[in-house]
């Protein structure tokens, strides 16, 4: 009852009063960004032992994490008046992480030790990721049969909102905590991925020549993600987490068949859209998942009617309304069909359109752009200057 009640003390905070978000936009001139927005890229060797394989990541990262949980800290009491949950979260969670498989339980304590947060802070740090991540994924296809992918993530709504900056809190103290990951087995890179320092799972990843990921949350279905974390912690464990999943198959899938299989079909704690993207032409999909074994819908890339070069994905399912006050889909789609294939299915053209206001808001942390045929995952920190949507 522990999580339930801190991650309900978090959506409970109260929306501060923000302006209309502004008109709906089109850019074409946000690529190339900044050359020092690009994110990072450190190496992790799974064939080291679990405890110190994120060394790269983390060590050099430590107090920037120690500042986000600081933060965390800080909003909790100003939510409650009091240190005393938090301080219960550092005790009651390290029983949460010991539950977890291998090598994710070792790669933890590793984490824990190499920033100097307790395990308890550090496995908190990598749940809350899996249960509020909102996202805009976007697949497309040029005219030539090559694949590109590409994501906007976004992070923080309802953890605070900084006046004098105009910003969420705590999406500016994820953006110095960005890092792409190579990961490496046997002197061979197995898959890429991007990552907040601190977070062992995979939100967005690249396995070469076969397939890209990213995982966008299931807004409808928030109240099923804590009962999966309270199903946990109560000994039902029959279900994955999202990280753990994700990472099983960028790890282990040879193929994009073999991914779309695993990722359709395996039980979850939480509720999440998976947007994956192939090698081959038209293959694409949007696994649209309950937390039940067996998915609600893939939404494949053939059969997108009169747009099957791309798929575009929010937090809504594809076949319903988005909320009116979050339709970041209809100006995404928009800006997609006035581009064209033969401009927006490019590095420069999504970026473009994930630069497109309310495509890009306040909450959005970084864009990853990705090609599986040549193996490139590149990202960028994102921030949205004013005028700019507040989500």
């Amino acid at each position: 009852l522990l999580v339930l009640s801190l991650f309900c003390l978090s959506l409970a905070a109260p929306r501060l009063a923000q302006p209309p978000p502004p008109t709906a936009q089109c850019v074409a001139d946000a690529y190339p960004p900044p050359p020092d927005t690009l994110v990072p890229t450190a190496r992790v060797n799974l064939d080291e032992p679990p405890a110190t394989r994120w060394r790269q990541v983390v060590a050099p990262r430590a107090a920037g994490m120690r500042a986000l949980l600081g933060q965390f800290r800080q909003f909790l009491f100003n939510l409650t008046g009091s240190d005393s949950l938090m301080n219960i979260v550092d005790k009651e969670m390290v029983p949460l992480s010991q539950t977890l498989p291998e090598p994710f339980r070792s790669e933890l304590a590793g984490v824990s030790a190499l920033s100097n947060l307790s395990l308890g802070e550090v496995t908190l740090f990598n749940v809350f990721y899996e249960l509020f991540p909102l996202c805009t994924s976007i697949l497309a296809e040029d005219s030539s049969g090559r694949l590109f992918h590409a994501r906007n993530m976004d992070f923080g709504l309802f953890l605070g909102w900084n006046v004098t900056n105009s910003s969420w809190i705590i999406a500016d103290y994820l953006r110095p905590l960005l890092i792409n990951v190579e990961f490496y087995r046997g002197g061979r890179l197995v898959f890429l991925s991007s990552h907040y320092a601190g977070y062992i799972g995979v939100l967005t990843g690249l396995r070469p020549h076969q397939f890209s990921l990213s995982v966008n949350s299931r807004v409808s279905a928030k109240t099923q993600s804590l009962a999966g974390v309270v199903e946990w912690l109560l000994g039902i464990r029959d279900q994955y987490w999202l990280g753990v999943a994700t990472r099983a198959v960028l790890e282990n899938a040879t193929d994009y068949g073999q991914a779309k299989q695993r990722l359709a079909n395996w039980k979850l704690i939480a509720p999440v859209y998976f947007i994956l993207g192939g090698a081959k032409h038209l293959e694409g999909c949007v696994i649209t998942r309950d937390r039940a074994a067996g998915a609600a819908d893939i939404w494949e890339r053939a059969a997108a009617g009169n747009h099957s070069w791309y798929l575009l994905q929010t937090n809504y399912d594809h076949w319903k309304s988005p909320n009116p006050i979050d339709n970041r889909r209809g100006p995404g789609n928009a800006c997609m069909a006035k581009k064209g294939q033969d401009e927006a299915a490019s590095f420069s053209g999504l970026f473009n359109v994930l630069s497109s206001i309310p495509v890009l808001n306040k909450l959005t942390v970084y864009t990853a752009l990705m090609r599986v045929d040549d193996a490139t995952l590149v990202a960028y920190r994102r921030q949205c200057p004013d005028p700019c949507a507040p989500w």
